[in-house]
């Protein structure tokens, strides 16, 4: 009996091997030099870019200081002290006629993330430069903040645990200093799809986890136990966090949606946010639907 190989076949065969290995040898590389700058961001030197950036960006006064605050008569300083301690300062409720503005929209998209949203809503927009918002985020950074980033996550209801990449403890991180501010615009309870933090933990970051990326449950109830504090609330709850702290979220049966800006001490080429052409579409198609009804 005889045997004919095909060099055509043989020839896709091959390249698309080495189209595969190029593939994985590039995602290993990505995963090495994301490590490699994890490493460089948490080690102990981090403290003197994080003061030449305060002398460079110090933090600027109020354009207008005749705008009122959505949160109201705040004491920032001391809201930043929390943060600096505690991770997380959850600081109530959004004013009920603006999240009722927000909920007019966002009760109408369908579940995806929506990127750079403060690009298609005032109300939005107008968060990202509200006075009292930018008054603790001035206190906590000790700069004149950036926004980076400005989501909407809507998830699905009944979504399976293994949709989310967000349900292990993990830290982000963006530029050399930075926070969020979350706002649930959905009613959220322990059914929910709750955020939970393990306070204090920004300041227990290991080499081991920088390698790692993750903690398991398991390990995250040994080495924060009480510190973990679950936030739940109506919505309108908002939230700063500091997010280099671990955190996950968890999973609920019921539809959430969470509005999540991210600010920065700075901006560099390695701090330009998630945005994408296609995301970006993808919002623009879903706000001009809602803009024609």
């Amino acid at each position: 009996m005889s045997y004919r190989f095909s060099v055509g076949n043989g020839g896709s065969l091959a390249s698309s091997l080495n189209l595969f290995r190029r593939v994985t040898n590039s995602l290993k590389l990505s995963a090495t030099l994301h490590k490699i700058r994890q490493l460089f961001h948490f080690a102990p030197w981090r403290s003197a870019p994080i003061y030449a950036i305060q002398k460079l960006r110090p933090p600027l006064d109020s354009l207008d200081k005749s705008r009122e605050s959505v949160l109201g008569d705040i004491d920032a300083e001391l809201i930043a002290e929390e943060i600096r301690q505690d991770s997380v300062a959850i600081l109530g409720q959004l004013p009920a006629d603006f999240v009722s503005r927000l909920r007019k929209i966002t009760d109408q998209l369908p579940p995806e993330e929506y990127q750079l949203v403060h690009q298609v809503n005032d109300d939005v927009r107008h968060l990202t430069q509200d006075p009292g918002i930018k008054k603790v985020l001035r206190a906590y950074l000790k700069s004149e903040p950036v926004l980076l980033e400005a989501s909407l996550f809507v998830s699905r209801s009944g979504q399976s645990p293994r949709e989310h990449k967000q349900n292990s403890f993990h830290f982000d991180y963006a530029g050399w200093a930075s926070l969020n501010l979350f706002v649930y615009l959905t009613d959220v309870d322990e059914e929910s799809s709750y955020h939970i933090v393990a306070k204090g933990s920004h300041r227990d970051i290991k080499i081991a986890d920088v390698l790692k990326g993750s903690i398991s449950l398991a390990e995250a109830d040994t080495r924060f136990g009480g510190a973990i504090k679950n936030i739940t609330g109506p919505a309108g709850t908002v939230f700063f966090e500091n997010t280099e702290a671990f955190h996950r979220r968890h999973f609920g049966s019921g539809r959430r949606v969470m509005l999540n800006l991210l600010f920065s001490s700075h901006r560099s080429l390695l701090s330009r946010g998630r945005a994408s052409r296609k995301k970006i579409a993808r919002r623009d198609r879903e706000f001009q639907k809602l803009d024609a009804l």
